[in-house]
């Protein structure tokens, strides 16, 4: 028989993964979890990686004892699990608010069941926590009825306590983390999915968990990287600085030189840090090879690549150009028999002769095909959203 007191809250939501443009990496307030510089970010779609989150919230007795901390009980895919840090700082946040619901649910013994699915590598560079706890936030949002009354800006506070780059997946297109202080530290849209036409290829070479996580590697180059205390001083302000001067032109070249840097920076920052960090493995600096060739093939920039805290490629490009990306790494990575000349003719490239030499010189070099495991196409997308049965 259930107690009248007894109450069940149910909330559904899909999260997307968003890929930094400016890297965060360092946090000026580790419990807070405030970044050091401000980072932006493309939101990508959900057709192929997303994290779908089911919250189940029941009430089971009051909490005589009034300890906050003690009052949650969880359950993740029916697994009992001790509530890990962020988890409950993301629950008790939003027992925390001034609403009704929030103030009678903080008075009572929550047992808490979350069914969580991923559709990529968790722990690969993915960006898998952004797409978890922003998830999970909408989720909670959906069950505790809230939906209609916290703003996306509120819900990227809370999104930043379970994982700093999980407050940039609450929005869609194109978004800024900005550092603030305390709650004063969020997520804004800076334009619509649709403002650019910009597309992403992922090219996954590793599906392995990395060895140091992103919070461990953050805290070690923070303490001991020279690098990085000058990358925040003198570099990052001025990549986004830039990089917002190229969004409102438009400027593709401008825009792909300044993602490549940052991405080499933050990595260089890493490998600076003591003991060395590195993300990155071959395949990874082949393919840095590849953007590089394949711009110099049109004498611009019309593809950037970018590097997480791992070593699988996003490459970001026009839509436009897309046709010209797809032949080019397919016939790098996927095709051993495809004819040349009619890759040069499908790519409109001038000098051929020239230009044959550079991609057959690339392609002579290039990583075992088994190392290349897979490639998705992404558009830009919108933020989290509740699911509704």
């Amino acid at each position: 028989m259930i107690n009248k007191k007894e109450k069940i809250y149910i909330g559904k939501a899909k999260g997307p993964i968003n890929i930094a443009l400016i890297k965060y990496w360092g946090k000026a307030d580790e419990e807070l979890i405030t970044p050091l510089n401000n980072s932006i970010s493309l939101t990508l779609d959900t057709n192929t990686f997303y994290t779908e989150t089911k919250v189940t919230i029941q009430s089971i007795g009051e909490n005589k004892d009034k300890i906050k901390e003690n009052n949650i009980s969880l359950k993740i895919n029916g697994n009992p699990s001790k509530i890990t840090k962020r988890i409950k700082n993301i629950f008790q946040k939003f027992l925390s608010l001034d609403y009704p619901i929030c103030k009678e649910l903080s008075s009572f013994l929550l047992d808490i069941k979350i069914e969580s699915i991923n559709t990529f590598p968790i722990a690969s560079g993915c960006a898998s926590s952004a797409s978890s706890m922003a998830a999970l936030v909408l989720a909670i949002t959906s069950a505790l009825k809230l939906d209609n009354i916290l703003s996306k800006t509120e819900l990227t506070k809370i999104a930043r306590l379970g994982s700093g780059s999980a407050c940039r997946s609450i929005f869609g297109g194109i978004c800024e983390w900005i550092t603030g202080t305390g709650d004063n530290s969020l997520a804004v849209q800076l334009y619509e999915k649709n403002y650019w036409d910009i597309g992403v290829k992922l090219i996954i070479v590793n599906q392995k968990e990395k060895d140091i996580s992103s919070s461990e590697g953050m805290k070690i180059t923070k303490e001991t990287s020279e690098l990085f205390k000058y990358r925040i001083e003198h570099i990052v302000n001025k990549h986004l600085e830039n990089l917002k001067e190229s969004l409102k032109e438009k400027n593709f070249n401008s825009f792909s030189e300044i993602i490549i840097k940052d991405s080499n920076n933050f990595h260089a920052c890493c490998r600076d840090s003591y003991p060395s960090i590195n993300y990155l493995n071959e395949e990874s600096d082949y393919i840095m090879k590849c953007v590089f060739c394949l711009n110099k093939l049109y004498g611009q920039n019309i593809c950037a690549y970018t590097f997480d805290a791992g070593s699988n490629a996003f490459l970001i490009y026009e839509n436009k150009n897309k046709k010209i990306i797809d032949n080019f790494f397919k016939y790098i990575f996927v095709f051993d028999d495809i004819n040349i000349d009619d890759l040069i003719k499908l790519m409109e490239i001038k000098n051929i002769e020239n230009n044959k030499n550079e991609i057959n010189k690339l392609k002579m070099s290039k990583p075992p095909k088994e190392k290349i495991m897979n490639q998705i196409d992404f558009n830009l997308g919108d933020g989290a959203k509740i699911l509704y049965d």
